[in-house]
């Protein structure tokens, strides 16, 4: 027994090995709200600027990126960057399981170099989308933080999060999916939207139906058909119950939905200590019921 069960450790640890191995395609499953629109600066002394790059490695792509930050930072501050791009190309043949094949490697080196008056570039680093194509090959994005003078800017104080609460809760409210597709959760949004949609036309068909069959029961003297028209008024009428509830329970799971699951990420820029500011946030009162509390700030 005990050989047994050492055998079936043995032959599920391939699979263990393979899960824990496998590398994740992208950072996260919705790409952030920033990549589609960039956050507002509060002050002049700084703007927000996206860059993307690709790399080998995830590091390599961050390396390229901030390359191509200071590249353009320069370049707007007059100081002209040129690039010196060298490859060498090296053949070789090698009998791999009694096969000749041919290999290329390749050796590149660019060399960058930069001329101008010197000046102070201030960046503060935000956050990052990748994602990881078949090749290997990673797709950057960065969200940077960059001074407009020399002098010192006063970068916004900023916070990443997946919640949205309120902005999520009164959308849904409103229109059920709307809270979800304002959070990125598009698909989820859809399946939200279109069944509350087929789910009132299910109210109205068997409604109209179930009117119908009351219509033709108090027109005919017949009993067997007034017995058969009361059946099914009663299915019809049953059929528009259960529509009415599972609207009813949709349109709950929408509103807590928007409320708890998380969205694409997004940029929150938190007020200063000498500033006011509110947040909504979702709690648990001591009988276990789900509420919304208020959080103020003077």
């Amino acid at each position: 027994m005990k050989n047994r069960i050492y055998l079936s450790l043995m032959l599920m640890l391939p699979l263990f090995v393979t899960v824990a191995s496998a590398q994740k395609a992208a950072s996260d499953n919705i790409k952030p709200q920033w990549m589609h629109k960039l956050p507002k600066e509060t002050n002049s002394t700084f703007r927000y600027k996206s860059i993307t790059c690709i790399g080998t490695s995830i590091d390599a792509a961050r390396k390229n990126c901030l390359a191509e930050l200071i590249s353009s930072s320069g370049l707007s501050r007059g100081v002209v960057v040129t690039s010196d791009y060298k490859s060498k190309e090296k053949l070789s043949q090698v009998w791999i399981n009694g096969k000749l094949e041919e290999r290329v490697d390749y050796d590149a080196e660019t060399k960058n170099m930069a001329k101008g008056k010197e000046g102070n570039l201030f960046v503060e680093n935000i956050d990052e989308y990748w994602t990881r194509d078949n090749t290997g090959t990673y797709h950057l994005t960065k969200l940077y933080a960059m001074s407009e003078l020399d002098t010192a800017p006063l970068f916004d104080n900023v916070d990443r999060t997946t919640k949205y609460g309120a902005r999520g809760l009164w959308r849904s409210a409103i229109v059920p999916g709307w809270g979800q597709f304002h959070k990125g959760s598009n698909l989820k949004g859809g399946l939200i939207l279109g069944g509350t949609v087929a789910l009132i036309g299910g109210i109205i068909f068997t409604e109209n139906q179930r009117a119908d069959y009351v219509n033709k029961i108090m027109k005919t003297h017949d009993v067997n058909n007034k017995r058969a028209y009361a059946t099914k008024r009663d299915h019809f009428a049953t059929g528009r119950n259960i529509c009415i509830g599972a609207v009813a329970a949709l349109y709950v799971y929408n509103l807590v939905d928007a409320v708890v699951a998380p969205g694409a990420r997004r940029i929150v820029v938190r007020e200063r200590p000498n500033g006011t500011g509110y947040a909504f946030l979702p709690a648990i009162t001591a009988d276990g019921a789900p509420v919304m509390t208020a959080s103020i700030t003077f």
